[in-house]
């Protein structure tokens, strides 16, 4: 498996020494290697075999060949296993008292709050697309799922705009979310077509 890092990280990093905040997000860094762990662990439980591994702002990016055409409740498992990562250490925190505790359970609560938000890429995201299809509507529901995120995305970019430089880093978050649904857009129709081309050679 190819582990690396997506390069948006850099201008964040920058941003953050400037700001002076890099301590916090060295937490929020490590914070996002457990969650994307908890992605990791699912993909092994359910024999998905994973490809590469991109640390992003919010997460990670998992590239899994038979993702897919993996079964609906297999997906709904994967999407779900970063943040449940996310929600142990965050019990962890709680329950334990250590110097900065505070700002981990804070960093915890604020990953959650937005890989659970109902768009993708984000893992609520992919959970809502997976409870969305009806069978034989599997790419229909993915369209509607990018159109909705972009729209939602576009709005909180204009919102967030209006309030620079503090919100800098959510709006490079919000912007290079939008980019990545807009390319998923823009490819649809060759997963449409790989995935029907994947379920004739199941069902042959």
């Amino acid at each position: 498996m190819k582990f690396r890092f997506h390069p948006i990280l850099l201008p964040v990093f920058l941003f953050l020494i400037i700001s002076g905040d890099l301590s916090v997000y060295t937490i929020i860094f490590i914070s996002l290697l457990i969650h994307e762990a908890g992605h990791l662990i699912c993909a092994y439980i359910l024999g998905l075999q994973v490809r590469s591994c991109t640390i992003m702002p919010y997460g990670g990016e998992l590239v899994i060949p038979g993702r897919l055409t993996a079964r609906r409740k297999h997906r709904i498992i994967l999407a779900l296993g970063g943040p449940a990562a996310t929600m142990f250490i965050l019990f962890l925190a709680v329950i334990f008292e250590f110097p900065g505790n505070d700002i981990v359970i804070k960093i915890q609560l604020f990953l959650l709050g937005i890989n659970l938000l109902p768009i993708l890429p984000l893992d609520g995201g992919h959970v809502l697309a997976a409870v969305l299809e009806a069978r034989g509507f599997e790419t229909n529901a993915k369209t509607i799922m990018l159109i909705y995120s972009m729209s939602i995305l576009t709005v909180i970019s204009i919102a967030l705009s209006f309030h620079l430089p503090k919100t800098v880093p959510y709006l490079l978050l919000a912007v290079f979310l939008l980019i990545q649904n807009y390319t998923s857009f823009r490819f649809r129709r060759y997963e449409r077509a790989f995935i029907k081309l994947k379920i004739n050679e199941l069902t042959k």
